[in-house]
């Protein structure tokens, strides 16, 4: 009997959580589910300014690959110096006015021609543009413009110089983490 008094005696004293224990516990799971949220978003843009950075590198390097190639061959009316803005929509050199040696050349490995609709480019991951071809297509800058690095507008995510072979985003927003508009990256 002494068992059972003592056990009776623990339900008696037992006591649930009051209901401002409770409102207390769901107002601070939402503070950190409201703090995890914003964190995941910004996670999100950070992904996409790191892909477009990455984007803009490879494409600066083919560029940069192919001017190289066109200076060996030399450069002539029909071979400038630098790939043109149709080229470059194209990712692939001009086949029938390029010399033979640099006819159909990619600017970076992927699809070229008419397999990917004229705009083979990677896509521009923080582009306003509202359609993905938009975003993948390269825009006319002029020097002044590629200097400065103000974007010359139209519909592209991407703009390009084809005097200088200068190639940035076609914007001036966002900011990457350190503070630098999109179009200086």
């Amino acid at each position: 009997m002494n068992a059972f008094a003592n056990t009776k005696a623990f339900r008696e004293n037992e006591r649930g959580f009051t209901l401002i224990e409770l409102i207390t516990v769901i107002v601070v799971l939402g503070i950190l589910s409201a703090v995890a949220v914003t964190r995941f978003q910004d996670l999100a843009q950070d992904a996409n300014i790191s892909s477009t950075k990455g984007n803009l590198g490879s494409t600066r390097a083919g560029i940069h690959l192919l001017h190289a190639k066109i200076l060996l061959v030399g450069v002539s009316a029909g071979n400038p110096e630098w790939p043109t803005v149709a080229e470059l929509n194209n990712n692939a050199l001009d086949g029938a006015s390029r010399p033979a040696q640099l006819a159909n050349l990619k600017i970076i490995e992927g699809p070229s021609g008419g397999v990917c609709a004229s705009i083979c480019l990677p896509e521009d991951l923080v582009s306003t543009q509202a359609t993905l071809a938009a975003r993948k297509t390269v825009v006319v800058a002029t020097t002044v413009q590629a200097d400065a690095r103000t974007p010359p507008g139209g519909a592209g995510g991407w703009a390009y110089d084809p005097a200088t072979g200068q190639f940035f985003v076609n914007q001036v927003l966002p900011n990457d983490s350190k503070g630098v508009p999109a179009s200086q990256w």
